[in-house]
């Protein structure tokens, strides 16, 4: 979870082609991690590859286990959140792979209001709350 200093958390919305139609979502930045690789590690690297952002992390804040249907297999999945802050001009969608920049569509910064009322998909679901937690408490520079 990447905060700008007025506690907004960044989203990467997501256009995914199913079967069945094109599956939209807004996510908050991440990925897989590699073998070998501490989560700490893979959410710094993710950060990097995806917004091209060099920042402190905290964490784990959070663990979450879900499922998910990917390249038309479902998934069970373990999520480890993490805690940065940046400015809020600092971070530009670069994506890394071609999968990613072919799905990745745009970045946003959105409050925890924001989220409640919109009818987009975002994910995790109880993401509102964790905004209204987490993204004001920063640590000193």
């Amino acid at each position: 979870m990447v905060f700008d200093p007025a506690g907004e958390v960044l989203l990467i919305r997501y256009v995914v082609p199913r079967e069945d139609g094109e599956f939209v979502f807004w996510i908050t930045p991440g990925g897989e991690i590699e073998q070998g690789e501490t989560e700490i590690a893979a959410a710094r690297r993710e950060i990097y590859e995806e917004l091209g952002l060099t920042v402190e992390v905290e964490g784990p804040i959070y663990e979450e286990e879900n499922e998910f249907v990917h390249q038309g297999e479902m998934r069970a999945n373990r999520d480890f959140f993490f805690r940065a802050f940046c400015a809020r001009e600092a971070p530009v969608l670069t994506g890394f792979t071609a999968e990613e920049i072919a799905v990745m569509r745009e970045i946003r910064w959105w409050s925890a209001e924001e989220i409640e009322a919109s009818e987009d998909r975002i994910f995790p679901a109880n993401l509102a709350a964790r905004v209204r937690a987490l993204g004001r408490v920063r640590k000193p520079d």
